[in-house]
């Protein structure tokens, strides 16, 4: 009997289950989307079920999708673990050592979380990737990362975490708004501007996160959607068109018309940013570098001094 499916069916799966969406779970494998969204209509025909609800915004697993994307995700890691042990004695002797940094970091502290890597393992040669937590996270469990840090919540399922840093939100605001003479503000206060805010597909676990949060604490904003990590949008709140919530790594980015505050809810939104990789007789390594970069980042936060200058 033929089987039902492929790897190939499975991991498309698993990536528009990952992403939200068909064109940016294709954006994510480097595909394009109808072939894509075919292999997983094929997978759905060989299974005779269906486990994606889809809509114009986007996708959303059914009761029986989740269940098949939890043993799916467990065949994929089992299928790399299996490629990673025979492809694994060929690393040392290369000394390569594939590295990802996430976006929740920012710019000058990945360069030093890199130099301190560097000094941790002096034999290793470092092939580093910079990228957002959903691209990342992915590659690890693939077996195209070897270690990363990684921005969390995220589905971290299969792999080993030490957590680093928590990277609080802050408020940037007009610098002309009244909001600007505090020294705190709080999601609640800003009622009179939409909210900039990620597209879901940047990253669907952490922007379900944070609307959950909205919702339990009251807050129901008007979303004006932006792409992330754009200057255009910090020149649309100095404009006075609205605010948004960035994290630190955001907050090396000035534009005159523009103050950061400190968010009350800032912590309790915040990414947590976590050294992670694949489990393996060999990671005591990894157990230096994620100690290295605890040394460059942990404890850290943004002083509110240092927001109030904005």
């Amino acid at each position: 009997m033929a089987f039902a499916f492929d790897l190939r069916q499975l991991r498309y799966f698993v990536a528009v289950a990952e992403s939200g969406s068909f064109r940016a779970a294709a954006e994510r494998l480097h595909v394009s989307q109808p072939p894509l969204s075919r292999q997983v209509a094929d997978l759905e025909r060989g299974l005779g079920v269906r486990l994606l609800d889809r809509s114009a915004a986007g996708v959303a697993l059914t009761a029986t999708g989740r269940a098949v994307y939890a043993k799916a995700d467990a065949i994929l890691r089992e299928a790399e673990a299996l490629a990673a042990s025979v492809a694994k004695p060929q690393g040392p002797a290369r000394g390569l050592l594939r590295a990802g940094l996430t976006l929740a970091v920012a710019v000058g502290d990945r360069t030093r979380v890199a130099k301190a890597w560097a000094k941790a393992l002096p034999e290793a040669t470092f092939e580093l990737v910079s990228g957002p937590s959903r691209d990342l996270i992915p590659a690890l469990k693939s077996g195209r990362l070897d270690f990363a840090l990684v921005g969390l919540p995220g589905n971290a399922t299969g792999l080993e975490t030490r957590e680093v840093l928590l990277s609080p939100l802050v408020a940037a605001l007009p610098s002309h708004h009244a909001l600007s003479r505090r020294r705190r503000v709080s999601l609640l206060d800003v009622r009179d501007l939409p909210l900039f805010w990620n597209p879901r597909a940047f990253n669907p676990a952490y922007h379900d996160f944070c609307l959950r949060y909205f919702r339990q604490v009251g807050y129901r904003p008007e979303i004006v959607t932006v792409e992330p990590g754009q200057v255009q949008t910090l020149e649309r709140i100095a404009a006075g068109e609205g605010w948004t919530i960035p994290n630190g790594a955001m907050l090396a980015a000035r534009v005159k018309g523009v103050v950061y505050r400190p968010l009350a809810e800032g912590e309790a939104l915040g990414i947590r940013v976590v050294a992670a990789w694949v489990p393996t007789e060999g990671e005591g390594r990894y157990e230096k570098l994620a100690a290295a970069a605890v040394k460059v980042l942990g404890g850290k936060r943004w002083r509110e001094e240092r927001l109030l200058g904005g």
